[in-house]
């Protein structure tokens, strides 16, 4: 036998591809570490809209502020509604945005509250809100809330 033919014949006996047992141990691996990452991954993006919702009812609450500061109260002129000059969505148009934006009144003209309603439902925080004073809150199931980890 040559060496060229030894070598062909040692190749030949070397194993090809994974068995199917190899192959079943990769696929429960990579089933157990995504079982753990996607609930973190899930709470991660609704951390991501939360910030979005909070940073419009920031930007809105100082176009309302301005509008007090010119008028002195944050009703639209000759009415008993508050001011529509705000922007009624997060993010940059009302498409892409993961809440809706809304105004009440909380003391006749003189203090206005911001909701902003997501369009996904989030069962730990709901509707977020913000009011005029200062104060920072959630709604959940219509009850006011300062549920940790949402303002």
């Amino acid at each position: 036998m040559t060496a060229m033919t030894a070598m062909t014949h040692r190749l030949r006996k070397l194993p090809r591809g994974f068995t199917l047992a190899e192959l079943m141990i990769t696929v429960a691996i990579i089933g157990i570490l995504s079982a753990f990452a996607y609930p973190s991954y899930q709470e991660f993006i609704l951390k991501g809209r939360r910030t979005e919702a909070k940073a419009a009812l920031m930007e809105n609450m100082q176009l309302f502020e301005r509008h007090f500061s010119q008028v002195n109260t944050y009703y639209a002129a000759g009415t008993t509604t508050p001011w529509a000059g705000y922007k009624a969505y997060s993010g940059d148009n009302a498409t892409s945005g993961n809440y809706t934006i809304a105004a009440f009144d909380c003391n006749s003209g003189q203090c206005v509250e911001l909701r902003a309603t997501p369009k996904r439902a989030d069962a730990t925080c709901g509707v977020l809100t913000l009011k005029s004073t200062g104060v920072k809150n959630n709604l959940l199931n219509g009850q006011e809330a300062n549920t940790p980890n949402c303002w």
